[in-house]
This record gives C-alpha cells, structure tokens and sequence, in this order.
C-alpha cells in the first residue's frame, strides 16, 4: 500500500519522506524468512502476489514508548507471527522517530552528528526464534520492496496515474539498497504508455541499509554479509528454493552489488544470511528503511538510523511539542477564522513542561515556540527548493537525467514545505499554560496548514556530546487519531487543512451602506488564476465561494438555454457556500455564462457568472 507520512495514512509517525511524503507506492514489499531443513525449504513470506505464504499472525502494538516521561518519543509498533512448518516464531520490533534537525528542510537531510536530522528512518528489530525441536541447516531473512517513487504528484489522488520507472542503485559506503525515480521527465520511456513531459522530478531513494546483522555491527560487515538483488515483476522467483537461493547470493559474491538496470519496474530485495540456528536458538537483524534526495541525503538518513542504534536508542530529545487542541470529527479546534479574517493559532503548554528537567542535561532548556505555516500559494519548483537548501539531483547515465529545471510548480501540502512565521519565548504569546498567535498574512479561500514547535537550548551531555538547539515537529502537534482502516488505533497526526472563510464577509456600496446581498468570488472564474494563486492542481480544489448565504437557501445554477447544472440542498449554516463546479452529472462545467439563484424566505436573488477554462 502507500508509504509515507500521516496524510497518506502511515502507521509511522516519524517517517517523514524528503520532498513531502506524498504518495509513494510500496508494491508487495515485505519479508521472506526461509528455512532449509535437510534440503527441504519452508517458508513464511510475505509481499508477493498472495498477502503471505506460510505464516500465522500474532499479537501487535503500538504507542509511545515514553508516554508520561519527558518526551514521548520514539513511537514503537510491535508484531509478532509464527511460521508453523518450520518452527519459528518472529519478534519484529519498529521505532520512529521525528527530530527534524537544526533546519527544517523540505529535501536536505544532515549529518547525524551536525544536524541531528532523526526523522526520515524507521528502524526495525526482528528476531527469528527456532522454537522446534530440529536444528536448522540454514536460515536466509530478507526485506524485499517495490517501490514506485512518484515524487512527481504533487496532489495525490487515485485518480492520477502514478505509476513512474525505477532505478535500484547500492552504495558501497553505507551498504544501503535503494530504488529511485528513474524517469527522465522530458520522456515516457517505460511509464506504462503514461506521457508525462511535466513530472516534477524530486530525486528521492527509498532504500534498506543493515545496522547489526546477528551481532554483526554496522561499521563491521563485509560485502558478502549483504545480499542486493533486483528484478523485474515477470521474473519472481516462484518457488521457496528459488527465493532461498535468490536471497543467499550475496554469500558467494554472486549478488548484483555492481549491476544496476535500465529504469523499469523494479523489485529489489536486502537479505542476509544463511546462517545456521539450532533448536532453541535465535537470530536478529537489525535493519533501517531509509528515504533521501539524492545519494548524500540517502546516506545521512542510513548514518543517522545506525546512529540512534549505537546510541542504544537513546537519542537527545527535544522539547516536548505544544497541543493544539483539534477535533477530528468536526474539522475544528485551537485554529480559527476571527472578525478580523485573520487566523488565529491557540495551543497549550503547561508551566510545568517550560520547567522539565532534560534527562540528558540533567537541567531545564527549553528556549520558546515556533509557529509553522505552509501555504498553498505561491506554488514553488524543486529547482527552487534544491537551490535554496543546496541539493543537487542525481544524474545516472545514461537512463537517468535528473533535471529539475524541467519540472512544474507545486503547492504546499499538510507535509510542507513550511515556514517559520513567528519565533520567540513564551511570554511572547501568552502564559499559564495558554498561547496563542494572529496570523494576519492571509487570503480569503486559500488553504493553510499550521503547526506549533517548542525548541530547547543547545548545550552537551556526556553520551551525545555537543548537541545544538532542538525542536519538536508537527506528527505531535496535533492530538492522536483513528487510523483510516477501522481498528480502532490511534496514530499521531499531520496538520489539517485549514481554509480562511468568514463568516459573513460585508461590503459598503457606492452610499456607505452594507450590502448583505449574495455574491460569487472570484467572477469570472479563471482555472489559470485558481492554479496560480490558490495552488489548486486538481479540478477537485476548484470553487467560487458564494458569500452572504443563510441557512436554508438552495443555490441553484443554469446555463444560458436554461438547464438547470446544479443544485444544493438546504444550506446548513449563515456564512459561504463552496460550488466545486462540478454539475449535477458529476462533470466539471466547461467554459461559459451562468446564471445563479438563491431561493431564500426573504426574497430569492439572481446573478450571473462567468467560467474561463
């Protein structure tokens, strides 16, 4: 399914993808855990064209590891399955967590020990028990993935083709495998017949990078403990000896650690092993999936999960974040829309929060807040962006040309790329536990997202060393939510989008009297000005807001031979009413005049408007 962060509904609160975490498929990924027993194979897979293939489920968690300490933080899932045939059971432990660094970047990632850049890793601990009574020859554990990186959406729908090439790629240094966007956006080679000469090319690798391999520690691991493979979707190994021996190449030096293929659609795998495990033994590999744009970025995100296992998971740790308080259910909460058209930002934080100890300073540090917007206007090219934060695109000759001159404009999203609008200590804005923010930078009916970060002091401590100012980040802004699949969980959560929409909006007439009478904006509509300035990319985002509606009026609208295009129900509340210029058949309406009608108890109104596509 999609990978990423929260708005494409990822049960991983840390994993914040560089360029936004929008939309990146993960096709039949998973784990192949395979036995030889006497020359026999077993297998618990999953990930292939079945959901799994010889396993059983068992018992699964998740939460914040330190829920009432000082910082939450890391989030931890805990699963646990059985393979029958062969007598195992497995113990699988994930971390994340979402330190955004020194910078908050859109696409850079920093060196671990500079920038302390924790949030674009998760790291996962499994353990592979023989509980039978029969010693295993070997045992082979691999993590293989599909990764279509469709980095070129910037609104992600289902309706928008999203499939792109793939390149693998290994890198020697980090021993990380990795699967990249391999589509040259002036072509369509190998899209699936998909012609897309403006695809936002964003250079992202999602990848595996080992940490410790059966005790075997990162900076210790030699080739041959590493197995990459990659292959197309017609050559899956179909059979458990074929995937045995598929994930055991990397043994004899017969892997793909030097070959890389033309873009297509890739599969690629990260295995380890075969080792030997007798009755009542174990093996655990600790593994990290990583994300980075560019070579450099995809390293420093494997360095900084090696990192945090090193440092035995204890991380330095930020601040704990500011609560805005926001109901999911009714789309409102601490950001609202004042008399003013302004937007105003309320969240809460204890006194005694300003007053807790750092466990690793052993002192109190925090500084003040930081209040985040992104906005859905102006729009902004990775060229922009790889510009002002010093990424360069990678270029893989000759199927990848990564030019991000040739890519399109677009719009913020909840993941950003967000901007710090006011900075400064607590009495800054406000005190006993309540604060807030006017945002006065705004525009009627454009989309906002908000987020509020408390940052400490720089300082040092004996196990980190020097560390610099820290902050919170946005996945524990904003209070947990179900999760989109109806089990109930609860996740952290990406911003909302929060849309400026008085009330009621008043205008004074040639007299200086206030007309309450309906009206339409923007009339006429025009889709180049929606895309230009309210960062609209989908006919989905279009509207004309009708201002001065009650409660109870039906809008209706004709076309000018008199059909009636669409209608309302009864409007539920005073204020505006969004028409998405979609008709009554479910169509966009084409270019043209139409006329509009409010039937209301006071006296029906009319008007005209206009719609240039």
């Amino acid at each position: 399914g999609n990978t990423g962060d929260q708005t494409w509904s990822a049960i991983i609160p840390g994993w914040i993808y560089p360029g936004g975490g929008y939309h990146n498929y993960n096709c039949r990924a998973g784990y192949w855990i395979i036995a030889d027993i006497g020359g026999e194979y077993f297998e618990g897979t999953t990930g292939e064209y079945v959901l799994t293939r010889g396993t059983e489920p068992g018992p699964t968690s998740q939460g914040w590891v330190n829920e009432s300490e000082y910082n939450k933080e890391p989030w931890i899932s805990y699963a646990e399955w059985t393979i029958p045939s062969a007598n195992l059971t497995v113990k699988a432990t994930r971390r994340s967590w979402s330190f955004p660094g020194t910078t908050n970047n859109y696409f850079k990632i920093g060196d671990p020990l500079v920038s302390f850049d924790f949030n674009d890793f998760v790291i996962e601990e499994m353990t592979v028990i023989n509980t039978g009574t029969t010693d295993i020859d070997q045992l082979v554990i691999g993590a293989k993935a599909d990764h279509d990186c469709t980095w070129n959406v910037p609104f992600t729908t289902f309706e928008f083709t999203f499939w792109t090439d793939d390149i693998t790629d290994y890198d020697e240094e980090t021993m990380t495998t990795m699967e990249l966007d391999g589509d040259d956006p002036g072509i369509a080679v190998n899209d699936f017949g998909i012609d897309d000469p403006f695809a936002e090319y964003r250079g992202v690798r999602v990848a595996r990078t080992p940490v410790n391999i059966n005790g075997i520690n990162h900076d210790a691991l030699v080739p041959t403990d590493i197995t990459h493979m990659w292959w197309t979707g017609d050559e899956d190994p179909q059979a458990a000896a074929a995937r045995f021996t598929m994930a055991s190449l990397g043994f004899t030096d017969n892997d793909k650690k030097n070959v890389n293929p033309a873009p297509a659609d890739m599969r690629y795998l990260q295995a380890y092993g075969p080792w030997a495990l007798a009755a009542g033994d174990s093996v655990t590999v600790v593994t990290a999936v990583v994300a980075g744009a560019g070579l450099e970025n995809t390293q420093n995100a494997a360095r900084a999960a090696k990192q945090a296992y090193d440092w035995d998971y204890n991380l330095p740790k930020p601040p704990a974040a500011p609560q805005i308080d926001w109901d999911w259910e009714k789309g409102k909460g601490g950001i609202i829309t004042t008399v003013a058209n302004t937007v105003e930002i309320t969240w809460s934080y204890p006194d005694a929060q300003i007053a807790a100890v750092d466990p690793d300073k052993g002192e109190a540090d925090f500084s003040g807040f930081r209040v985040y917007r992104a906005a859905a206007a102006p729009k902004r090219t990775s060229e922009e962006l790889f510009a002002e934060e010093g990424v360069t695109a990678d270029n893989i000759a000759p199927d990848m040309v990564g030019n991000v001159s040739l890519g399109a404009a677009f719009s913020a999203n909840p993941a950003g790329p967000y901007k710090v609008i006011a900075e400064g200590p607590a009495s800054d804005f406000g005190g006993n536990g309540t604060y807030t923010y006017e945002d006065e930078n705004v525009a009627i009916g454009l989309n906002y997202w908000y987020y509020v970060a408390a940052y400490d002091e720089a300082g040092s401590d004996p196990v980190h060393g020097s560390v610099p100012s820290l902050q919170s980040y946005y996945t524990m802004s904003y209070p947990l939510q179900e999760v989109p699949d109806g089990s109930g969980d609860l996740i952290p959560s990406a911003p909302p989008t929060f849309t400026v929409a008085p009330e009621v909006l008043s205008y004074e007439d040639l007299k200086g009297e206030i007309v309450q009478d309906v009206f339409p904006i923007p009339n006429p509509w025009r889709a180049r000005d929606m895309e230009e300035y309210h960062g609209v990319d989908a006919p989905s985002g279009y509207f004309i807001r009708f201002y001065n509606i009650k409660a109870g009026d039906i809008l209706k609208v004709f076309d000018v031979t008199g059909n009636l295009v669409f209608e309302s129900n009864e409007i539920a509340e005073d204020g505006s009413y969004d028409w998405t210029l979609i008709s009554r058949t479910r169509n966009q309406v084409s270019t043209g005049i139409y006329y509009w009608l409010v039937k209301r108890k006071a006296g029906d109104q009319t008007g005209t408007l206009a719609v240039i596509r």
